[in-house]
């Protein structure tokens, strides 16, 4: 399965990346991001990752955003730019990856709800008969699943989903 990922990023561009956020990146994600700044799945074009928070019992990966100006698909700035308002009831929230069909990877940064979440934004799951959600929607948000509790350890859920070792690499 194909990854694709670019050179990591300076102490200054992830700097860059929590002044334009306004939030204090978590160490484990700051050295994923200088090492790895995000990468996709090229072929197929997604990987799953097991969850028994639904009827389905997996959930879709396609993308880890890095800082990439140039592809707003793959640019964390913009995706956060663009959608991550919709969740500031809570704080600390972070969109980090998508599925590759518009629902989100969220990392809260703050708070009791610490960890990584999939953010059903598109609602893609309200209507399964098993939806464990862990954050219920405020308005018409979405529901947040929780999917590990730090990214280090969704890394690892990541890393089993493409059946391959892509190095976590602990630097920084």
């Amino acid at each position: 399965m194909p990854i694709v990922y670019r050179p990591g990023l300076t102490n200054s561009d992830i700097s860059k990346i929590e002044q334009v956020l306004k939030k204090k990146l978590p160490t484990d994600y700051k050295t994923f991001l200088s090492n790895k700044n995000g990468f996709f799945i090229s072929d197929p074009d997604f990987s799953e990752i097991s969850t028994d928070k639904i009827s389905d019992g997996v959930i879709s990966f396609d993308r880890l955003f890095g800082l990439n100006e140039n592809e707003g698909c793959n640019d964390l700035l913009s995706f956060n730019g663009e959608f991550i308002s919709e969740l500031n009831h809570l704080s600390g929230a972070i969109a980090i990856g998508e599925d590759g069909g518009g629902n989100p990877y969220v990392l809260l940064t703050e708070g009791k709800n610490s960890g990584v979440y999939y953010w059903d934004r598109t609602h893609l799951h309200e209507g399964d008969p098993i939806n464990k959600f862990d954050i219920k929607e405020v308005g018409d948000s979405g529901n947040l699943f929780l999917i590990s509790n730090s990214f280090k350890d969704f890394y690892k859920l990541i890393e089993v989903s493409l059946g391959q070792n892509i190095r976590y690499e602990e630097t920084q």
